[in-house]
């Protein structure tokens, strides 16, 4: 008989980084190996969780009116320098492209869409075409600083989704923000079971002339927050730099009014560290490529008979839309493959060896919860249906507030925050918002930041400089 090969352990979830690369790795989900810094491959596995949830997020999308478009990764260099104050600011993360023979033809590689499709925008409005109201899932790619994290910061931000709107009125434009931060709730909640944190961005860290934004973080389980994602009121400021305006009735010009929204693989940084575990991943049902493990666990001599039982109750879980495969590999053993489909993170897993055969039961294994259960074969159906649809949801989803409640804490001064930040937590306090408090709180130690107004509130004093306010802010590392 064959000695059970001992699993490869994971490092400790304690230690953040080494635990995330290790897991990526071990569940198949990237290659970190590629020589380009800041990129990495995505494996058949981890490319599947990630087009599931482009998937659910385009449905979303059209659903509201938003359609797809794809605008060239090649963006003229004229295009980019249009709002002379955003290039200034962002010059040297872009990366400039030109022809092995002409060096004086130069492009930039696409930093973000605003300077490819603006000015086709206003080609757009000129025929007529207004609102606007388009999408497109791309890489985006900058020049990070020296330490990248796959999936939490790289050079190349791969399956970056960016909605951009245009619209008549103010009015308009504020009802499409309004349903982006709609959008972007049921992608958090609905799909990847996470509560996230709201912060509204104070003026002066808002796009040069808009009118407001709201940024989504999560906390990872080493404390730093990490921003993941934000629905942008542009106002006017990028219509007067790209001439996005039209004319009405009375031959008068009116600039347009935007909307911006953006984020990507970066939500899955945020379900893979919050859900998952020192066993491996914790895939949310939605996006997960396969929802149901089924293994058989049987002798050469009964081979056959578990076999085809496992192809039964797999042929009845795809008949009722449950993602279900079997894992028929005769060189390795049944605890090897518990283990990897652990790792991997695999909602479910069904058990079928000659007991269950004979007498008309499943062992039925949740992964969230690491249960088993012993059920009737002709309540299999349902008993599956109802983990995937709304118990396993609603299991992760508590899960997340529990763990966003237990990573902050309250602080009422500089040294409690820094305890607190020390620990491995992030600190909630009053903050008055203004930029020197806010310039003061980065002072304070490199790599410490606020992240804008929470959206609750509480009567206190600023932080920093003692003022009465009833705003409040996180303070933490940041990644």
């Amino acid at each position: 008989m064959k000695e059970e090969i001992k699993p490869e352990e994971l490092p400790s979830k304690s230690d953040f980084i080494k635990w995330w690369n290790s897991v990526l790795s071990i569940a198949e989900i990237i290659d970190r190996r590629y020589p380009v810094k800041g990129t990495f491959v995505w494996l058949p596995y981890g490319l599947k969780i990630m087009k599931n949830l482009v998937k659910e997020w385009e449905k979303l999308f059209e659903e509201n009116g938003i359609q797809e478009v794809y605008f060239p990764l090649f963006v003229p260099l004229e295009f980019a320098k249009k709002n002379e104050e955003w290039f200034e600011g962002f010059k040297e993360d872009l990366y400039l492209a030109h022809p092995y023979t002409n060096e004086n033809e130069k492009y930039v590689i696409r930093p973000t869409g605003e300077p490819a499709m603006y000015p086709i925008f206003a080609l757009w409005i000129k025929e007529g075409k207004l609102p606007i109201k388009i999408f497109q899932t791309v890489s985006s790619f900058r020049h990070e600083g020296k330490t990248t994290h796959s999936m939490i910061r790289d050079r190349e931000i791969t399956f970056w989704y960016e909605i951009h709107t245009a619209h008549r009125t103010k009015e308009e434009a504020e009802e499409e923000f309004n349903k982006h931060l709609k959008i972007n709730d049921e992608i958090w909640e609905k799909i990847l079971c996470i509560k996230p944190i709201k912060a509204e961005k104070p003026k002066y860290l808002v796009f040069p002339g808009a009118e407001g934004a709201i940024e989504y973080y999560t906390i990872l389980p080493d404390g730093r927050l990490l921003e993941n994602g934000s629905v942008n009121n542009l106002g006017q400021a990028y219509a007067k730099k790209f001439d996005l305006y039209w004319i009405d009735e009375k031959g008068e010009k009116h600039y347009c009014w935007q909307i911006c929204t953006g984020n990507g693989a970066r939500y899955l940084v945020a379900a893979f560290s919050i859900h998952s575990d020192e066993r491996g991943l914790i895939i949310p049902p939605k996006i997960a490529p396969i929802q149901v493990i089924i293994i058989p666990i049987f002798k050469k001599e009964n081979r056959e008979k578990i076999l085809n039982e496992a192809k039964k109750i797999k042929d009845v879980l795809i008949n009722h839309q449950i993602k279900a495969e079997i894992d028929e590999r005769e060189e390795i053993t049944p605890g090897e493959k518990f283990f990897i489909w652990e790792i991997k993170g695999v909602p479910i897993r069904i058990e079928i060896g000659e007991e269950e055969v004979n007498k008309n039961f499943y062992t039925i294994f949740r992964r969230d919860k690491k249960e088993r259960y012993k059920i009737e074969k002709e309540k299999v159906v349902g008993f599956v249906k109802n983990l995937l649809e709304i118990e396993i949801p609603k299991y992760l989803f508590e899960n997340s507030i529990k763990f966003m409640q237990e990573k902050i804490q309250f602080a009422n001064n500089i040294d409690e925050t820094m305890e607190i930040i020390k620990n491995g937590k992030v600190a909630k306090v009053n903050w008055c918002g203004s930029k020197k408090c806010y310039e003061d709180i980065s002072l304070i130690e490199k790599g410490i930041e606020a992240i804008g107004f929470l959206l609750e509130q509480k009567e206190g004093k600023c932080i920093i400089c003692g003022s009465k306010t009833n705003r409040l802010t996180l303070i933490g590392r940041v990644y």
